[in-house]
């Protein structure tokens, strides 16, 4: 920086030599070049010479602080903010030495590594994939997964996109009262059976206008009732509804927290430990870090994902001030794909809108029958207590954009999404069936039996937000939104009713059928879905 002022003031001063209007302008140049440089130093970066853990907290959240309600919201969403973006080294326990069956990794995988191991250890945080268009959101290509739901380390291994977290809070609260709608519809049933011993009685299964099928229950004389569950649709036979997961196969945000911390970072959470028994003992991944995060640490990163902002349509993000105003022209390019949308059929699953009664979180809670609780983890931790739990309100507390008030309580949920499974036919399908977890993260059981999710059965994935998104499905298969529609069935499918069909073939061949203008027309619809948040990029 000197050198440069005192080649420009030997400059300017050979210039000003040529008449007093320029010697006037040089002076005023000399002065502003000495002025600058009497400016203080910026201070500069120190380099640190120690290897250091990279843990962002001065210690561990501990839930008995949480639930005697020394740590304030704003305070579990910043730590929850840290713990979910550190990179986090050896030193932390990143990674494993062993899979929780005993097989040797070197502390990162390619692959999913077998003796119990899901998918790949390949990440240092849970910013690391979870980063686009901000912190939490979705990631690219190369940060997708291969699920290996034999959990042997031999393919065939079921790809799996990262899905952005945003508006994570608000469809567990949705589906806490579906599953509780569902759960009432069951008890009607047998209280009509009851009421005529030996007579089935049915109840159809709806949850905010959302069709699951029907219950049919069976009265003995004793007053013993059995259910018959065969044509429940879209929905596990427990009639929980699991909002997360391209297979819905997750029922609460804590498990995701805590599975994904294990599984995909190798940071073992306490909570995940105690699951594995006292012959593990507390270092079970062999790193040499006990206690890598403990249950506050969890609630903490749960809080955190839960408050993410709620995607929105263009129209009203630019009304709060988030983005320019689309033109009149614009608007009605949106609004006309809007109708072609519902024209082609996509929002008989792709639901627009629901009605969220309650938009109090709580972790945890004993809200949705109990099935959003982990059980287990109340057993082993009494701070861990619905009774003092987290809580905050996606109306008012969490980051923005929010949720839109309902004019008679509670809050729209602009979703574009039904919290339903549906068989999306053999094109899209998975090479094997997967399994599905209770809320304590144990395989789910009904009638003494493991249940399982076809390979062609996925969640309708909630559009909210899609435009800002991409690739798109559950593989990252279609690069276009265009490509991710066609996708939705085949030219050739099987006939109606025949295994193989995908639920989606109507709307696609309607959307197929339009014109190419009016294809790009429903695309730009899409493309005004979208997700922005005040929360930089880290």
């Amino acid at each position: 920086m000197v050198r440069r002022n005192n080649w420009l003031k030997a400059a300017m001063w050979g210039l000003c030599a040529v008449g007093a209007f320029a010697i006037a302008g040089c002076e005023r140049q000399s002065s502003s070049a000495v002025a600058a440089s009497s400016e203080p130093p910026k201070k500069l970066p120190m380099v640190e010479l120690e290897e250091n853990p990279a843990f962002p907290l001065a210690k561990h959240l501990e839930s008995k602080d949480i639930a005697a309600g020394a740590v304030p919201y704003a305070q579990l969403l910043d730590d929850g903010a840290k713990l979910f973006h550190t990179n986090y080294n050896g030193l932390d326990g990143v990674g494993m030495k062993r899979t929780v069956g005993g097989v040797p990794v070197n502390r990162f995988s390619v692959g999913p590594a077998g003796g119990g191991q899901p998918l790949q250890i390949g990440a240092q945080s849970c910013g690391a994939c979870h980063a686009l268009p901000s912190g939490a959101g979705f990631g690219l290509a190369h940060t997708r997964v291969f699920f290996d739901g034999t959990v042997s380390g031999k393919p065939p291994f079921s790809p799996r996109a990262t899905t952005s977290l945003y508006g994570n809070g608000v469809v567990q609260l949705l589906a806490e009262e579906m599953t509780e709608q569902l759960l009432a519809a069951r008890d009607a049933a047998a209280a009509a059976a009851k009421g005529k011993p030996g007579t089935p009685a049915t109840q159809p299964l709806k949850a905010n206008g959302v069709d699951f099928g029907s219950v049919t229950a069976t009265a003995a004389a004793n007053g013993d009732v059995t259910f018959d569950m065969s044509k429940v649709r879209g929905v596990s036979p427990d009639l929980v509804v699991r909002p997360l997961g391209w297979k819905g196969q997750i029922a609460a945000v804590r498990n995701f927290s805590t599975a994904a911390s294990t599984f995909g970072l190798g940071m073992e959470p306490e909570e995940f430990v105690w699951r594995l028994g006292e012959k593990a003992g507390t270092d079970p991944d062999g790193d040499g870090v006990s206690r890598e995060f403990s249950v506050g640490d969890i609630t903490a990163m749960t809080v955190y994902n839960a408050s993410q902002p709620v995607p929105a349509e263009l129209t009203r993000l630019a009304e709060l001030g988030f983005v320019a105003a689309p033109d009149a022209a614009a608007k009605a390019r949106i609004n006309k794909g809007r109708q072609l949308f519902a024209d082609a059929g996509c929002a008989t699953c792709h639901v627009p809108e629901m009605h969220l009664a309650n938009t109090v979180f709580e972790e945890p809670t004993l809200r949705g029958g109990g099935n959003y609780i982990d059980h287990f983890l109340a057993s082993k931790d009494p701070d861990y207590d619905p009774k003092r739990p987290a809580r905050f309100d996606l109306l008012k507390d969490s980051e923005e954009p929010r949720l839109e008030g309902a004019p008679g309580g509670g809050a729209i949920v602009r979703l574009y999404g039904d919290l339903k499974r549906h068989e999306m036919g053999r094109q899209l399908a998975d090479p094997i069936p997967q399994g599905v977890n209770d809320s304590s993260l144990v395989p789910l059981q009904y009638a003494g039996k493991v249940a399982t999710l076809s390979p062609s059965e996925f969640l309708t994935p909630e559009l909210w937000g899609v435009g800002s998104t991409g690739p798109w499905l559950h593989d990252d298969r279609a690069g276009t939104l265009d490509e991710a529609i066609l996708l939705h069935g085949e030219d050739m499918p099987p006939a109606v009713g025949q295994s193989g069909r995908s639920e989606g073939q109507e709307a696609r061949d309607a959307y197929k059928k339009l014109s190419p203008d009016d294809q790009r027309t429903l695309v730009a619809f899409l493309k005004s879905l979208i997700t922005v948040s005040k929360e930089p990029r880290r």
